[in-house]
């Protein structure tokens, strides 16, 4: 899994990206097909309020799943956004499983003669 941190307009600390990779380096293990997380965290000021949201991009076969989080502090974000992440992605498998299991490759179908 590729994990791609992008932060236009500020630049992001060492620590930072490292919290970003362990925080989010664990999310393979809820889909094993994960191939990249591209991981923006963009700095939005409203007056005098400062909020950092953070989304991820994941780039799975099929359709790409899209968190997006924000908090007041850059680890509430990321935190946030993995943990959406996750359940984003245990949906997805249990949806695949469940379509998996209704699936019947052996199927045939006769043609009733009247």
């Amino acid at each position: 899994m590729k994990l791609r941190i992008e932060s236009p307009g500020h630049k992001i600390s060492p620590s930072l990206k490292l919290f970003i990779t362990e925080k989010l380096g664990s999310l393979d293990k809820y889909y094993k097909d994960l191939q990249e997380i591209e991981v923006t965290t963009i700095l939005e000021t409203r007056g005098s309020k400062e909020s950092i949201t953070c989304t991820l991009n994941m780039r799975v076969p099929g359709k790409d799943e899209y968190v997006k989080a924000s908090a007041v502090i850059f680890e509430d974000a990321i935190l946030k956004a993995a943990d959406a992440a996750k359940r984003r992605l245990r949906i997805r498998k249990t949806q695949l499983q469940k379509a998996n299991r209704l699936k019947t490759p052996n199927r045939r179908i006769t043609k009733s003669t009247k």
